[in-house]
């Protein structure tokens, strides 16, 4: 028989290209399905691990609509999964930071910032709080932002004990500062506060004006009623002081029966009206142990404005004279100096 291929060599050598680019293509074919079933099997692992995840884990828009939520989500927040799935994240947060949030992962949107944490509570479908710890990834295609990713724990209980620690310090810093006895503040805090309030005066100008009230003759009540009943005088000047100040002012028990305060943005005249209204409505509580009998106690008051640049201690005293003064000339009354 005659053999093609010796007529015609170049036929073998076609075949033979031809048979090449088909191993290859079968390669590339092989390589691909390869790939796919690589890239199934992640994709099942990661569902998977969504699908199980104690954590929140879910996916939003670029404009922070979900398009994804694990059960975790429907479980923690209480939703159906129809229910929230194009539900506004920022909905779900309390309404008094949902500005706050938004400003945040706009910022992150924007700015390109690929991972961000962030703590906000949030309010389930039955109404109630939890706070969430959330790391927040971006989601590219092509070189822009089409998404965000991000998972989520349930922190309340350690925002619960971080809380109950802040309460905790602030109860113990107000003992430390509260005077047991009269419910103001002690006298080392009025000069913490003094020394702050005068700092403020010597870089802006604006006024101060300080108050340093005396109880008149509590020596002599004390002696004929007892320190029990001396104690609830001092209680109940400290609570009606409180009621004649603004909540800018502040009071203080500044040692035995002598009490300080301090008037912020406040000239002297404004001073000594705050003043007389202290003297006026002190001077209408009766303090007698005994029904039917009417017992009166008035105060001493001196008060002067703080001038620019003048020693702490030199303005004290200098208020201290002026309630003297006042002792001097009749007591229950009102001294003030320049």
């Amino acid at each position: 028989m005659n053999d093609p291929s010796r007529k015609n060599p170049g036929l073998i050598e076609k075949i033979s290209v031809l048979e090449q680019k088909i191993k290859e293509l079968e390669q590339m074919e092989s390589a691909r399905k390869r790939v796919e079933e690589a890239l199934r099997k992640s994709e099942e692992r990661y569902r998977t691990l969504v699908e199980y995840a104690t954590d929140i884990v879910f996916r939003t828009d670029d404009t922070g609509h979900f398009t994804l939520v694990n059960p975790a989500v429907l479980r923690i927040t209480g939703y159906e999964e129809k229910e929230i799935i194009g539900k506004h994240y920022p909905t779900l947060i309390r309404p008094d930071m949902r500005d706050e949030a938004m400003k945040f992962f706009g910022r992150q949107f924007v700015k390109g910032i690929q991972n961000t944490y962030s703590e906000y509570p949030i309010l389930t479908k039955a109404g109630d709080e939890l706070w969430v710890g959330q790391n927040t990834q971006l989601i590219m295609e092509n070189g822009h932002v089409i998404g965000f990713q991000a998972v989520a724990r349930d922190i309340t209980d350690r925002k619960r004990m971080e809380k109950e620690l802040r309460d905790s310090e602030e109860r113990y810093r107000e003992l430390s500062i509260i005077d047991d006895l009269s419910q103001l503040y002690n006298s080392r805090h009025f000069y913490r506060e003094l020394q702050m309030e005068i700092d403020r005066v010597n870089r802006y100008g604006q006024p101060l004006t300080l108050l340093l009230l005396d109880l008149d003759n509590f020596k002599a009540f004390n002696d004929a009623y007892g320190h029990v009943e001396g104690d609830q005088v001092l209680l109940r000047l400290g609570q009606v002081v409180k009621r004649c100040l603004r909540q800018t002012d502040s009071a203080y028990r500044y040692g035995g029966e002598e009490f300080t305060i301090l008037l912020p943005m406040t000239i002297r005249e404004d001073g000594a009206v705050t003043a007389e209204r202290i003297r006026t409505e002190f001077k209408k509580e009766n303090f007698s142990p005994v029904p039917g009998k009417d017992v009166r106690m008035t105060v001493s008051i001196g008060l002067a404005q703080y001038k620019t640049q003048e020693d702490m201690k030199a303005f004290v005293h200098r208020v201290d004279q002026l309630m003297y003064q006042g002792k001097n000339n009749g007591k229950d009354r009102v001294c003030s100096g320049s």
